[in-house]
């Protein structure tokens, strides 16, 4: 009896071993795509997952920013205007009389001017409101900064890590792939 015989029983040939070898290599191969494919999409869901994550991020941002900005100048709008209704009542009047040699009045001329009015104003829109609203304005920058930052870092962590993972990921889906279809099933075209 030969070591072909001992392993395969009776009457095994060289041709039927090739069927088994053929067949167990092509089921083997297929188990591979199988693993490639799941190891593909899980990465492919785990891309979107964070895709999705940092795209919502950005537009809740933009929202609150534009939320933030609109609120700024509505409030800025009111601010400027409640100045103006209390500065237009600083008017500074003056009179010009002039009279003839026997001292009748000849003329009367009379000038009203908002000049206080107006420096206070212009005083309170550039030492109140353009330094608050720079403030606003870097913030913002600083929150877009931050954010743009955060999702980039995030993205980029998950490029750089993913490429080590995939050979382990593969080689665990495979394995539960064999391990569930079992010696049996590699083996399941094969024929003595």
């Amino acid at each position: 009896m030969g070591l072909l015989d001992s392993l395969f029983g009776s009457g095994t040939s060289a041709d039927d071993i090739n069927s088994i070898l053929s067949s167990t290599a092509a089921n083997s191969s297929a188990l591979s795509n199988v693993s490639a494919t799941n190891a593909n999409t899980l990465v492919n869901s785990v891309l979107d997952g964070m895709t999705t994550m940092v795209n919502t991020t950005l537009q809740t941002t933009f929202e609150g920013v534009t939320a933030l900005e609109e609120s700024a100048m509505q409030g800025s709008a009111e601010a400027m205007n409640s100045v103006a209704s209390t500065a237009i009542s600083f008017t500074e009047a003056s009179s010009a009389k002039t009279y003839d040699a026997s001292g009748h009045l000849l003329q009367d001329t009379q000038a009203v001017s908002h000049n206080g009015g107006a420096a206070i104003m212009t005083a309170y829109a550039s030492n109140t409101l353009g330094p608050l609203m720079e403030g606003i304005g870097q913030g913002i920058a600083g929150l877009m900064t931050g954010v743009g930052n955060g999702a980039g870092q995030a993205m980029a962590n998950l490029g750089s890590h993913l490429p080590d993972a995939l050979p382990g990921l593969t080689s665990a889906l495979g394995g539960q792939i064999a391990a569930s279809l079992g010696t049996a099933g590699l083996l399941a075209n094969s024929s003595l």
